[in-house]
Formats: C-alpha cells, structure tokens, sequence
C-alpha cells in the first residue's frame, strides 16, 4: 500500500492544479473518513478554547455532544489526546501531534472549498493575514477599504503579530499570507519581495544633544558613524530588527552604545520620544508619533539602513481566488503609499531584481 506521502504525490501529478483537494483524497484513503473533520474541527475547537463549555460555545454545539465527539476521536486513534483537570483541558503530547496535522487538514480542506467556490464570477471565501506590528497601522484600514469595497464575498482576517511567529503560522495554515523581514523563516514558505523600507534614527522632538532637530514632522539627516556617541534603546536580540542592525554596526566598524533593551516597538517609541535614548525604527513604527510631535526623526546616512519586506504563502498549498485577490490589493495598496511619498522605500519592482523564491 502507497503511504500517506507517496500516493497524494502520485495522483498530485495527474492533478498539479489541485494540490489540496489531491492531499485531502490521500487521507481519505488512508483513513477511510473515519477521523472526519467535524471531529477534527471540535478537537482543534477544544485545545485552542482550553475547555469543553467554551469551546461548544465556540462551535455553537451542546458541550455533552462536545465531549462524545472527543471520546470516539481517542477511541478511534487508540490514545488520550485530551487530559482533563479541575478547571479546562490540555492537549497531551499526542494531542500536540495531532494538533498541527488537524489544522493543516482543515486549511485544506477550506481551501479546496474556496477553490471550487472560486470558480465563480468573483473570488469568494475567507483570507487570513498577519501583518507585523510595525507596519499594521499602516496597512489595516487600506486593506479593510480595498477589500470591503472590491471584493464583498471575501472575508478577511488581518493578525497583528510580531513577525517571529508569521512564517510558523503560515506553514501551519493558520495564515493564508504573512508579512516577514529580510527572507526569514523561508523553509516551506513562497517568499515575493516587495520593497526595501528605510530606517530612521529616533530621538525627543527637542534634543538637547545628538543631531539637532529639524523642525516638527520633519525628518532631518545624520551619518550612520555619528550614532556611536549616542545611548541607543534597542530592541534585544534576536529580534530580526537588532540583528539588521548589529550586522551593519559590524560591516561599519562601529560599536553602538546600548543602554538598555525593549523588545515592544509602541514602548521603544515612546522612549526615545522622552528623551531616555535614542533608537532605530522604521517609518512604519514612529509615523503616528512623528505626525503627533512626539518624536523626532533622522534619516540614517552613510551607510543608510535598509530592510526587506517580503509578503510569503505557504509553498505546498494553491492560494485560492480570494487570497490571490487580497494578495493583489495589499501589492497596489503598499505601490500607492511608495509612490505617494507616504512610505519612505523602494519597489522591488523598480529595482530590476527577482527576489521571489522558495
């Protein structure tokens, strides 16, 4: 008998345009539909929730249903896959196993339906995406506009999180698409390059030393060198941010004078905007505060720091319709803002290089 991976590779190649639908056929081979993705769906439900009762509030089902469904899943599979204790319940570490492999079931799964659905007039179904918090209040409401106004039959989910954990969720199938930094995480992943952004040296609206203020909302200049006499709050390593910029600080030969380490962009702002240090950010991050006065801002010379941005889909799954669609309309959204002025970076597609790979 085929195993799992042999035979969903075999009909793939009879079927390429059909990669989910093909991987959820294998399954049902293999396990003849007797592990279903309702029960799948309650067990991911039960884990993710920590309880029964909320969980069955969750999937708007009676939780003594809840619990059967559980019970014949451990039965079926010959293992606990839930422990029970006095106030929720955890997944065992077969539960853990079976955990990642019931999420990337029922990505599939959706996405196969989304794809026939996508067959119609316009793209249908859901789209989840993770922005980084630093570009998240840049990009949300564009996004939410295009998306409500262009495409009404799509559901977007947009996920505010630190970019560590988006190319991880986007394996997993949690994300459809995600945003991540300089190509990081690329194992598994599609990865397109959309811009190269700018990073900004920023300090008190009126400092008192350090390069001199060049008025409010204005950004003025300083060269790359002249931040080694001034005491940096950066964020700790490895945040992909500190390593960007450790990596240049070497290639300088210069060493940063850090005085201490804040790993919350929003907090990092706020106090180099207080004058407790200074710091490096990109424009993304410190816009509100710059617009507000809160902050000052310096473009980084000689050397500039420059940081990739790349927007990455899971490499064994075909995005449906909708999430081509959505991937579309934040490529036009983020072109508009570079374009516009509002977005200091360059296009990758205005610098003659393909950097999109697997």
């Amino acid at each position: 008998m085929l195993q799992l991976g042999e035979q969903a590779s075999s009909l793939g190649q009879n079927f390429p345009e059909r990669k989910d639908m093909v991987y959820l056929c294998a399954i049902s081979n293999r396990y003849g539909f007797s592990m279903n993705l309702r029960s799948l769906k309650a067990f991911v439900a039960v884990v993710e929730e920590g309880s029964f009762s909320a969980a069955a509030g969750r999937l708007r089902i009676a939780q003594p249903a809840l619990s059967l469904q559980a019970r014949k899943l451990e039965e079926e599979l010959g293992c606990q896959l839930l422990q029970r204790l006095p106030r929720g319940v955890v997944a065992t570490p077969s539960g853990l196993k079976l955990l990642g492999h019931a999420r990337d079931l029922l990505a599939r799964a959706d996405a196969a339906r989304d794809d026939l659905r996508g067959d119609a007039a316009e793209p249908t179904g859901g789209v989840t995406i993770g922005l980084p918090q630093s570009m998240a209040a840049m990009l949300t409401q564009p996004l939410l506009s295009h998306v409500l106004g262009e495409l009404p039959q799509v559901k977007l989910r947009v996920v505010e999180s630190m970019t560590g954990y988006i190319p991880d969720w986007v394996r997993e199938g949690r994300l459809d698409l995600g945003m991540v930094f300089r190509g990081e995480g690329g194992r598994g992943l599609v990865l397109d390059r959309l811009l190269d952004e700018q990073l900004f040296l920023v300090g008190p609206p009126e400092p008192t030393s350090g390069p001199p203020a060049s008025g409010s909302g204005r950004i003025g200049r300083v060269a790359f060198a002249d931040l080694a006499r001034l005491p940096m709050i950066l964020p700790g390593a490895p945040h992909g941010l500190r390593e960007l910029i450790d990596e240049r600080a070497r290639r300088s030969g210069i060493k940063l004078k850090v005085v201490a380490e804040v790993d919350a962009l929003a907090q990092l702002t706020a106090a180099a905007g207080a004058g407790l240090g200074w710091s490096i950010l990109s424009f993304t991050t410190i816009q509100e505060a710059l617009e507000a006065g809160r902050v000052a801002a310096w473009r980084i010379e000689e050397p500039t720091i420059n940081r990739s941005v790349y927007l990455c889909s899971p490499s064994d799954r075909l995005g449906t319709r909708a999430v081509l669609a959505v991937g579309a309309r934040l490529r036009e959204i983020i072109a508009q803002l570079v374009r516009a002025g509002a977005w200091p970076a360059t296009l990758a597609s205005d610098t003659g290089r393909d950097d999109t790979w697997t």
